[in-house]
């Protein structure tokens, strides 16, 4: 399952970097997609997705998500968390609070950091 699932995820990121999908298809995909029998960090990643207008992640992180895909399971898991915790949450709610699928969270995410 993880093998198909790490293949699924790879696709749907080259479909939203293309602008194939949205932000929102994606987190819908991510909402019904199964991660029973993925590894840990598939499994991460649908759950980040599942979360994308909450989490803020864009295009731009899947450099990060994909990099994880080289590494074990749970070393990737460890090296994407050390990421979440430098990425500046302010600047991407700020870069982000006027998209139609962002700006909703931003708002909440913005009121709570002043």
């Amino acid at each position: 399952m993880s093998d198909a699932l790490r293949a699924e995820i790879r696709r749907v990121f080259a479909e939203w970097q293309a602008a194939r999908m949205t932000a929102q298809a994606v987190q819908h995909w991510a909402r019904d997609t199964s991660t029973q029998g993925a590894d840990v960090y598939a499994a991460k990643v649908v759950l980040h997705l599942r979360g994308l207008g909450e989490y803020l992640i864009t295009c731009d992180d899947l450099p990060t998500y994909l990099a994880g895909f080289d590494l074990d399971p749970e070393k990737a898991v460890t090296t994407l968390e050390s990421a979440s915790n430098i990425f500046d949450v302010k600047a991407r709610a700020t870069d982000l609070k006027d998209d139609p699928f962002y700006g909703p969270h931003t708002k909440a995410i913005l009121r709570e950091l002043t």
